[in-house]
Protein backbone atom coordinates (compact mmCIF):
# COMPACT_ATOMS: atom_id res chain seq x y z
CA UNK A 1 0.00 0.00 0.00
CA UNK A 2 1.28 3.76 -0.87
CA UNK A 3 1.27 6.16 1.89
CA UNK A 4 2.63 9.52 1.45
CA UNK A 5 5.23 11.62 3.52
CA UNK A 6 2.07 13.67 5.17
CA UNK A 7 1.28 10.65 6.76
CA UNK A 8 4.40 9.23 8.27
CA UNK A 9 5.56 10.19 11.40
CA UNK A 10 9.27 9.63 13.13
CA UNK A 11 9.84 7.92 16.17
CA UNK A 12 12.54 9.39 18.60
CA UNK A 13 15.14 7.12 20.14
CA UNK A 14 14.35 5.16 22.86
CA UNK A 15 17.32 7.29 24.78
CA UNK A 16 19.52 9.95 22.61
CA UNK A 17 23.09 10.48 23.97
CA UNK A 18 23.32 14.01 22.57
CA UNK A 19 23.00 16.91 24.90
CA UNK A 20 23.04 19.38 22.34
CA UNK A 21 21.98 20.03 18.57
CA UNK A 22 25.49 21.53 18.29
CA UNK A 23 26.79 18.03 18.64
CA UNK A 24 24.92 17.33 15.32
CA UNK A 25 26.57 17.32 11.71
CA UNK A 26 23.77 17.72 9.32
CA UNK A 27 25.85 17.96 6.27
CA UNK A 28 26.88 15.52 3.98
CA UNK A 29 30.03 15.16 1.04
CA UNK A 30 32.58 14.62 4.63
CA UNK A 31 30.72 17.69 6.81
CA UNK A 32 31.66 20.11 4.82
CA UNK A 33 28.95 22.95 5.23
CA UNK A 34 26.71 21.24 2.08
CA UNK A 35 23.21 20.11 3.04
CA UNK A 36 21.64 16.88 1.51
CA UNK A 37 19.41 18.98 -1.08
CA UNK A 38 19.42 19.17 -4.79
CA UNK A 39 18.02 22.05 -6.47
CA UNK A 40 15.68 20.66 -9.08
CA UNK A 41 17.04 20.90 -12.58
CA UNK A 42 13.98 23.75 -13.64
CA UNK A 43 14.50 26.26 -15.63
CA UNK A 44 11.68 28.41 -13.76
CA UNK A 45 14.60 28.51 -10.72
CA UNK A 46 18.03 28.29 -12.43
CA UNK A 47 18.18 29.90 -15.47
CA UNK A 48 22.02 30.70 -15.80
CA UNK A 49 25.39 28.93 -14.77
CA UNK A 50 26.37 32.18 -12.78
CA UNK A 51 23.35 31.16 -10.58
CA UNK A 52 25.00 27.68 -9.27
CA UNK A 53 27.80 30.13 -7.21
CA UNK A 54 23.90 31.24 -5.34
CA UNK A 55 23.02 28.26 -3.82
CA UNK A 56 26.68 27.21 -3.30
CA UNK A 57 26.88 29.37 -1.18
CA UNK A 58 23.83 28.84 0.72
CA UNK A 59 24.48 25.19 1.30
CA UNK A 60 22.74 23.39 -1.23
CA UNK A 61 23.51 21.67 -4.65
CA UNK A 62 22.66 23.33 -7.92
CA UNK A 63 22.13 21.47 -10.92
CA UNK A 64 21.89 23.55 -14.27
CA UNK A 65 19.09 22.53 -16.01
CA UNK A 66 18.50 21.78 -19.74
CA UNK A 67 17.57 25.04 -22.04
CA UNK A 68 17.90 25.03 -25.45
CA UNK A 69 19.96 27.70 -25.77
CA UNK A 70 22.59 26.55 -23.22
CA UNK A 71 24.34 23.66 -24.76
CA UNK A 72 27.60 24.75 -24.35
CA UNK A 73 27.53 25.98 -20.49
CA UNK A 74 26.04 22.05 -20.07
CA UNK A 75 27.76 19.81 -22.00
CA UNK A 76 31.17 20.89 -22.03
CA UNK A 77 31.43 22.93 -18.31
CA UNK A 78 29.97 20.38 -16.22
CA UNK A 79 33.04 20.62 -14.18
CA UNK A 80 31.65 23.63 -12.47
CA UNK A 81 28.96 21.91 -10.77
CA UNK A 82 25.88 19.38 -12.23
CA UNK A 83 24.52 19.97 -15.01
CA UNK A 84 21.55 18.35 -16.66
CA UNK A 85 22.07 17.15 -20.80
CA UNK A 86 19.44 15.03 -22.63
CA UNK A 87 19.88 11.89 -23.63
CA UNK A 88 20.83 12.07 -27.14
CA UNK A 89 23.20 14.94 -25.36
CA UNK A 90 24.55 12.14 -22.90
CA UNK A 91 25.54 9.63 -25.85
CA UNK A 92 27.18 11.15 -27.92
CA UNK A 93 29.97 13.02 -25.21
CA UNK A 94 30.37 10.54 -23.03
CA UNK A 95 30.20 6.90 -24.62
CA UNK A 96 32.38 8.24 -27.80
CA UNK A 97 35.23 6.38 -27.73
CA UNK A 98 37.72 9.30 -29.24
CA UNK A 99 36.66 12.04 -26.39
CA UNK A 100 38.55 11.67 -22.75
CA UNK A 101 37.36 13.98 -19.66
CA UNK A 102 40.51 15.44 -18.69
CA UNK A 103 41.81 17.20 -15.77
CA UNK A 104 41.67 16.58 -12.11
CA UNK A 105 37.94 17.70 -12.00
CA UNK A 106 34.84 15.73 -11.80
CA UNK A 107 32.36 16.34 -14.03
CA UNK A 108 28.37 15.74 -12.39
CA UNK A 109 25.96 15.06 -15.09
CA UNK A 110 22.45 14.32 -15.27
CA UNK A 111 20.45 12.45 -17.61
CA UNK A 112 17.34 14.52 -17.52
CA UNK A 113 14.50 12.05 -18.68
CA UNK A 114 10.84 11.61 -18.20
CA UNK A 115 11.52 7.71 -17.40
CA UNK A 116 14.64 7.12 -16.13
CA UNK A 117 13.74 2.97 -16.41
CA UNK A 118 14.77 2.96 -19.70
CA UNK A 119 17.60 0.28 -21.03
CA UNK A 120 19.06 3.00 -23.75
CA UNK A 121 19.93 5.28 -20.70
CA UNK A 122 21.22 2.31 -18.77
CA UNK A 123 23.72 0.72 -21.36
CA UNK A 124 24.25 4.45 -22.39
CA UNK A 125 25.63 4.63 -18.40
CA UNK A 126 28.09 1.40 -18.32
CA UNK A 127 29.59 2.48 -21.37
CA UNK A 128 29.88 5.87 -20.19
CA UNK A 129 31.31 4.49 -16.89
CA UNK A 130 33.91 2.08 -18.39
CA UNK A 131 35.55 5.12 -20.45
CA UNK A 132 35.46 7.32 -17.69
CA UNK A 133 35.40 5.92 -14.32
CA UNK A 134 35.04 7.86 -11.76
CA UNK A 135 36.06 11.09 -13.31
CA UNK A 136 32.27 11.04 -14.62
CA UNK A 137 29.60 11.03 -12.18
CA UNK A 138 26.04 10.29 -13.64
CA UNK A 139 22.67 10.95 -12.11
CA UNK A 140 19.84 9.55 -13.97
CA UNK A 141 15.49 9.22 -13.07
CA UNK A 142 12.83 9.44 -12.31
CA UNK A 143 12.40 5.93 -11.58
CA UNK A 144 9.20 4.39 -9.70
CA UNK A 145 9.93 0.95 -9.29
CA UNK A 146 11.79 -0.37 -6.86
CA UNK A 147 13.59 -3.26 -8.86
CA UNK A 148 14.86 -0.41 -11.13
CA UNK A 149 17.75 0.21 -8.87
CA UNK A 150 19.16 -3.58 -8.67
CA UNK A 151 19.45 -2.12 -12.90
CA UNK A 152 20.83 1.02 -11.61
CA UNK A 153 23.86 -0.69 -9.48
CA UNK A 154 24.57 -2.92 -12.44
CA UNK A 155 25.29 0.04 -14.97
CA UNK A 156 27.42 1.77 -12.62
CA UNK A 157 24.63 4.39 -11.88
CA UNK A 158 26.20 6.94 -9.26
CA UNK A 159 23.14 8.71 -7.96
CA UNK A 160 19.09 7.48 -8.87
CA UNK A 161 16.21 10.35 -8.41
CA UNK A 162 13.36 8.45 -7.08
CA UNK A 163 9.23 9.45 -7.42
CA UNK A 164 7.06 9.78 -10.15
CA UNK A 165 4.06 12.13 -10.44
CA UNK A 166 4.63 13.79 -7.01
CA UNK A 167 5.72 17.16 -8.22
CA UNK A 168 3.38 20.09 -7.81
CA UNK A 169 4.24 21.24 -11.19
CA UNK A 170 3.60 17.49 -12.52
CA UNK A 171 0.85 15.99 -14.09
CA UNK A 172 2.20 12.40 -15.10
CA UNK A 173 0.16 10.22 -12.91
CA UNK A 174 -3.08 11.90 -13.73
CA UNK A 175 -2.81 11.44 -17.36
CA UNK A 176 -1.05 8.12 -17.40
CA UNK A 177 -1.81 6.64 -14.29
CA UNK A 178 2.28 5.99 -13.57
CA UNK A 179 2.96 6.70 -9.78
CA UNK A 180 4.63 6.15 -6.91
CA UNK A 181 4.81 7.68 -3.48
CA UNK A 182 8.10 8.06 -1.90
CA UNK A 183 7.57 6.12 1.21
CA UNK A 184 6.82 3.40 -1.08
CA UNK A 185 9.98 3.38 -3.00
CA UNK A 186 12.26 4.17 -0.41
CA UNK A 187 11.58 1.68 1.87
CA UNK A 188 11.98 -0.68 -1.54
CA UNK A 189 15.04 0.16 -2.29
CA UNK A 190 15.92 -0.41 1.47
CA UNK A 191 14.92 -3.81 1.31
CA UNK A 192 16.99 -4.10 -1.86
CA UNK A 193 20.39 -3.10 0.05
CA UNK A 194 19.65 -4.89 3.20
CA UNK A 195 19.21 -8.24 1.68
CA UNK A 196 21.93 -7.60 -0.88
CA UNK A 197 24.11 -6.35 1.91
CA UNK A 198 27.62 -7.70 2.03
CA UNK A 199 27.28 -8.61 -1.99
CA UNK A 200 27.74 -5.23 -3.81
CA UNK A 201 30.82 -2.81 -2.91
CA UNK A 202 28.77 0.01 -4.10
CA UNK A 203 25.47 1.36 -4.27
CA UNK A 204 23.85 4.42 -5.75
CA UNK A 205 22.79 7.41 -4.19
CA UNK A 206 19.23 7.87 -3.78
CA UNK A 207 17.85 11.56 -4.10
CA UNK A 208 13.93 11.67 -3.48
CA UNK A 209 12.28 13.84 -5.64
CA UNK A 210 8.51 15.07 -6.16
CA UNK A 211 6.19 17.02 -3.88
CA UNK A 212 8.93 17.88 -1.25
CA UNK A 213 7.13 21.09 -0.51
CA UNK A 214 8.50 21.42 3.05
CA UNK A 215 10.96 20.78 5.61
CA UNK A 216 9.75 18.33 7.53
CA UNK A 217 8.77 16.35 4.37
CA UNK A 218 12.39 16.58 3.38
CA UNK A 219 13.57 15.71 6.60
CA UNK A 220 11.06 12.78 6.40
CA UNK A 221 12.61 11.21 3.03
CA UNK A 222 16.02 11.39 4.47
CA UNK A 223 15.02 9.07 7.60
CA UNK A 224 13.32 6.70 5.47
CA UNK A 225 16.31 6.20 3.26
CA UNK A 226 16.92 8.90 0.75
CA UNK A 227 20.90 10.24 0.90
CA UNK A 228 19.21 13.04 -0.88
CA UNK A 229 15.97 15.80 -1.72
CA UNK A 230 15.66 17.31 -4.53
CA UNK A 231 13.45 20.25 -4.22
CA UNK A 232 11.80 22.52 -6.24
CA UNK A 233 9.07 25.15 -5.09
CA UNK A 234 10.79 25.58 -1.99
CA UNK A 235 13.56 27.15 -3.78
CA UNK A 236 10.76 28.90 -6.44
CA UNK A 237 9.00 30.97 -2.92
CA UNK A 238 12.78 32.59 -2.51
CA UNK A 239 13.05 36.29 -2.90
CA UNK A 240 16.55 35.81 -4.43
CA UNK A 241 15.86 33.06 -7.05
CA UNK A 242 15.70 34.09 -10.21
CA UNK A 243 12.59 32.88 -11.81
CA UNK A 244 10.71 32.66 -14.96
CA UNK A 245 10.58 36.02 -14.67
CA UNK A 246 7.02 35.88 -14.29
CA UNK A 247 5.81 37.81 -11.31
CA UNK A 248 2.54 38.70 -9.80
CA UNK A 249 1.14 40.65 -6.92
CA UNK A 250 -2.38 39.04 -5.49
CA UNK A 251 -3.59 41.15 -2.95
CA UNK A 252 -0.36 42.97 -2.18
CA UNK A 253 1.74 39.90 -1.92
CA UNK A 254 4.43 38.67 -4.51
CA UNK A 255 3.84 35.42 -6.30
CA UNK A 256 5.85 34.02 -9.03
CA UNK A 257 4.84 31.46 -11.95
CA UNK A 258 6.25 28.11 -10.99
CA UNK A 259 6.35 25.24 -13.52
CA UNK A 260 6.91 21.63 -14.58
CA UNK A 261 9.66 20.67 -16.74
CA UNK A 262 6.94 19.28 -19.05
CA UNK A 263 4.83 21.89 -18.97
CA UNK A 264 4.17 24.09 -22.16
CA UNK A 265 6.27 26.71 -20.11
CA UNK A 266 9.04 24.06 -19.98
CA UNK A 267 9.14 22.99 -22.80
CA UNK A 268 9.49 26.01 -24.42
CA UNK A 269 12.54 26.75 -22.33
CA UNK A 270 13.94 23.56 -23.04
CA UNK A 271 13.26 23.11 -26.81
CA UNK A 272 12.26 26.50 -28.00
CA UNK A 273 8.89 25.00 -29.24
CA UNK A 274 6.42 22.63 -27.48
CA UNK A 275 7.32 19.21 -28.37
CA UNK A 276 4.95 16.77 -27.33
CA UNK A 277 1.80 16.44 -25.37
CA UNK A 278 2.57 18.39 -22.15
CA UNK A 279 2.91 16.17 -18.46
CA UNK A 280 3.03 19.36 -16.42
CA UNK A 281 1.31 22.26 -15.61
CA UNK A 282 2.25 25.80 -14.40
CA UNK A 283 0.50 27.65 -10.75
CA UNK A 284 1.57 30.90 -8.93
CA UNK A 285 3.36 30.46 -5.55
CA UNK A 286 4.07 33.14 -2.94
CA UNK A 287 7.16 34.62 -2.88
CA UNK A 288 7.68 33.69 1.32
CA UNK A 289 11.49 33.69 2.32
CA UNK A 290 15.21 34.08 0.80
CA UNK A 291 17.60 31.55 0.14
CA UNK A 292 19.69 32.06 3.56
CA UNK A 293 16.05 32.06 5.51
CA UNK A 294 15.35 28.29 4.21
CA UNK A 295 18.87 27.33 4.34
CA UNK A 296 18.87 28.28 8.58
CA UNK A 297 16.04 26.97 8.98
CA UNK A 298 16.31 23.67 7.20
CA UNK A 299 19.83 23.39 8.65
CA UNK A 300 18.09 24.10 12.26
CA UNK A 301 15.21 21.58 11.67
CA UNK A 302 17.50 18.89 10.89
CA UNK A 303 19.54 19.02 13.64
CA UNK A 304 16.58 19.03 15.89
CA UNK A 305 15.34 15.99 14.46
CA UNK A 306 19.04 14.18 14.28
CA UNK A 307 18.74 14.88 17.80
CA UNK A 308 15.51 13.36 19.36
CA UNK A 309 16.99 10.57 16.72
CA UNK A 310 20.31 10.18 18.88
CA UNK A 311 21.80 10.41 15.03
CA UNK A 312 25.12 12.51 15.26
CA UNK A 313 25.76 12.39 11.39
CA UNK A 314 24.02 11.82 8.74
CA UNK A 315 24.91 7.88 8.33
CA UNK A 316 23.16 7.45 11.61
CA UNK A 317 20.62 9.07 10.48
CA UNK A 318 19.48 8.55 6.69
CA UNK A 319 17.66 4.78 6.47
CA UNK A 320 17.88 4.05 10.47
CA UNK A 321 14.75 5.85 12.00
CA UNK A 322 11.62 3.97 12.72
CA UNK A 323 8.30 5.28 12.02
CA UNK A 324 4.68 4.56 11.94
CA UNK A 325 1.69 5.49 9.07
CA UNK A 326 -0.86 7.87 10.77
CA UNK A 327 -4.43 7.86 10.73
CA UNK A 328 -6.53 10.50 8.96
CA UNK A 329 -7.61 11.58 12.23
CA UNK A 330 -4.01 11.66 13.80
CA UNK A 331 -2.73 13.06 10.35
CA UNK A 332 -5.15 16.05 11.13
CA UNK A 333 -3.45 16.22 14.53
CA UNK A 334 -0.32 16.41 13.10
CA UNK A 335 -0.67 18.77 10.48
CA UNK A 336 -2.17 21.86 12.77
Amino acid sequence: MMYSLDEVGLLPARVSNIDSRKDVNPFTRGGKGVLPVFVAPMTCITRELSQLKLFNDNKFIPTLPIRFDNVGDRVFNTCRGWTAVTLDEFIATYTNDSYRLKGPSTFYTLIDTANGNMSKILEAVKKAKELHGDTLKVMIGNIANPETYWDCIESGVDFVRVGIGGGNGCTTSIQTGIHVSLPYILQGIGDIKFYSKGKRKKYPKVIADGGIDSVGKAIKALALGADYVMVGKMFAQCEDVATSGAIRYNDGEKEVLYYGQSSEEGQLDRFGKIKSHPEGTSLWVPVTTTLKELSENFEAALRSTMSYCGAKTLDDFIGKVKYEYMTPTEFNSFNK
